[in-house]
Parts: structure tokens; sequence; C-alpha cells
């Protein structure tokens, strides 16, 4: 009785994610506790033999590929964006702005040359992410084409 309240529990949770995720913890939870001889039972196995042909494409085609989920590839802005909150490229931005603020309040600050320090350091900055940006998007994209191959052999 207690388990079935549990399973009926996690059903109403919202995400149905977790509930089957908690539910699979459950059983495995379960599984590990039972004998050898009543684990085979239970997934009508043979202990010796193994599963039957027919048993594992029944498993492999209700459960699919024993792998992990692999996460969302990030995307180019992403990437950009993680490229910008490093601590020295942080240091430097801050640079930047303290440059182009000392020179603001400055006597000379009505000359566009006081602010070259600032805005090179700026423009170095956003290029260097963009580089490092496109150099990781391109090699997640050889990573990806490498994992294929190998999946394919």
């Amino acid at each position: 009785e207690e388990r079935s309240s549990d399973r009926e529990t996690l059903l109403i949770e919202p995400s149905s994610t977790e509930a089957a995720m908690a539910e699979n913890a459950e059983k495995q939870k379960q599984d590990s506790e039972l004998p050898i001889d009543e684990l085979s039972k239970v997934y009508q196995t043979d202990i010796v033999n193994g599963l039957t042909s027919s048993k594992a494409a029944e498993i492999l085609k209700r459960d699919g590929l024993n792998e992990l989920e692999k996460p969302p590839k990030p995307t180019l802005l992403m990437l950009f964006a993680m490229q910008l909150t490093s601590f020295i490229i942080v240091l430097l931005i801050c640079a930047a702005c303290a440059s182009v603020g000392v020179n603001a309040s400055g006597p000379s600050a009505a000359d566009p040359l006081s602010y070259t320090t600032g805005v090179a350091i700026g423009i170095i900055v956003l290029i260097n992410a963009g580089i490092a940006a496109w150099t990781e998007h391109k090699a997640g994209d050889a990573l990806e084409a490498l994992s294929q191959m190998q999946q394919e052999n």
C-alpha cells in the first residue's frame, strides 16, 4: 500500500521526467536488495546464458540505448558570452571602462584621441572573445563528428 501511494504522489508531480527518474531510482534500489536468483526471475533471464536475443531487442526497443543523455550544444552567442565571464576578461573590461571614465572626466575630455586606450582594450577583448567562441564552436563540431564516426563503427 505504501508503495502504491508513493507512485500516486509521483504521478501528480508536475514534471513527468522527474517522476520517472524517482520511480526508476526506487526500482533500482529494490532490485539491488534482491538475491540474484529472485532478480533473474523478475527479469525473466538465465544467469548463465543471459538474455535471449528477442528479450534484448524488446528491452532495447522499450528503453533505448544504454547511453547518457547529451546536454544541449551551446550556441555561438552563448559561447561568446561565456568567454566574457572569465576573471581576466572582466578585469580588462573594468580597465577599459576606467580608462574611458578617467579620460571623460579629465581636462582633455573633448579630445577623441584621449579615449583610444579604453576603446582599444574593449575592441581587443571583443575580438578575442569572438575568436575564442568561434574556435570552441568549431572544436565542438569536430568532437561531434568524431563521436558520430565512432558510433558508426
